[in-house]
C-alpha cells in the first residue's frame, strides 16, 4: 500500500479517511485518500490517507486531535 517512502493512515470510514485529508492539507501536509485493498475486520470499511513518511507522525497526532482514530499505520 505504502511506497516512495510514504505511509498510510488507516481510519474506520470514508467520511474519515475525507475529513482527515481537508484538516491535514489545511494544516500543510499533502493528503490523499485511498481504499485499502486488503482490509481486516478492525479495519472497518477499509480508507486510509496517504501521506509522506516524514509527515506521519505529525498526521497522526492532527488527525487524533480531531477525534479521527487511526486504527493502524502502514508502511511507516
Amino acid at each position: 500500500m505504502a511506497n516512495n517512502g510514504q505511509s498510510v493512515l488507516v481510519v474506520r470510514s470514508v467520511t474519515s479517511a475525507m475529513r482527515g485529508q481537508k484538516l491535514l492539507e489545511n494544516s500543510g501536509i499533502s493528503a490523499y485518500v485511498q481504499r485499502n485493498t486488503a482490509p481486516n475486520s478492525n479495519q472497518g470499511c477499509g480508507y486510509g490517507i496517504r501521506v509522506s513518511g516524514g509527515d506521519v507522525a505529525k498526521a497522526a497526532g492532527i488527525l487524533a486531535g480531531a477525534g479521527i482514530k487511526v486504527v493502524e499505520i502502514q508502511g511507516g
